[in-house]
């Protein structure tokens, strides 16, 4: 070395995080572990559960997607990339995987095959479209609510409503 001193410099890095509407808000603020949330078009759900996937994912932890099918899920992950742009260490886009620094990670899932999440474990489960998913209370109680036990991890369910069915259910209770 030369003698100089050295000093280490800051650098932060800004992610542009989608505003929350006040409905949103309302609903951040009443957030359980398990959320059920059942609203119209346009409300934002999936903006939602971009937002709400920052806290886990940037505290180091594992946060999984769930979509009814491979093209919903496929349109979540381009807003996904875009959003943690600014922190993110590793993209797999053939297995809709990001790492983000400081070690969080966001997989996306179609539930078109829930049985290819199984031994997995995550601290947040979002399942979009929750009413759409065809045998959800299956997908639910055999494979996603396990991936939650290491984390004691949370889970939202977001739908547009879509007759009586196990999201229903979920949101009558």
């Amino acid at each position: 070395m030369n003698g100089r001193a050295m000093t280490a410099t800051s650098n932060a890095i800004k992610i542009q995080i989608p505003r929350p509407h006040p409905a949103q808000r309302e609903v951040m603020a009443a957030a359980k572990r398990f959320n059920v949330l059942s609203c119209g078009r346009r409300f934002g759900k999936t903006r939602y559960g971009l937002i709400r996937s920052l806290k886990p994912i940037l505290a180091g932890k594992p946060v999984a997607y769930f979509a009814p099918t491979y093209k919903m899920m496929s349109e979540f992950w381009r807003e996904a990339v875009e959003m943690y742009k600014p922190v993110l260490q590793a993209v797999n886009k053939s297995e809709h995987h990001l790492t983000v620094l400081g070690g969080g990670t966001f997989s996306m899932w179609s539930l078109d095959s829930a049985d290819t999440v199984r031994g997995r474990k995550y601290a947040l489960a979002l399942i979009d479209e929750a009413a759409m998913v065809p045998n959800l209370e299956d997908a639910w109680n055999a494979v996603i609510r396990p991936t939650l036990t290491d984390y004691e991890g949370e889970a939202d369910f977001y739908s547009t409503p879509k007759g009586v069915g196990f999201f229903h259910t979920l949101f009558s209770r």
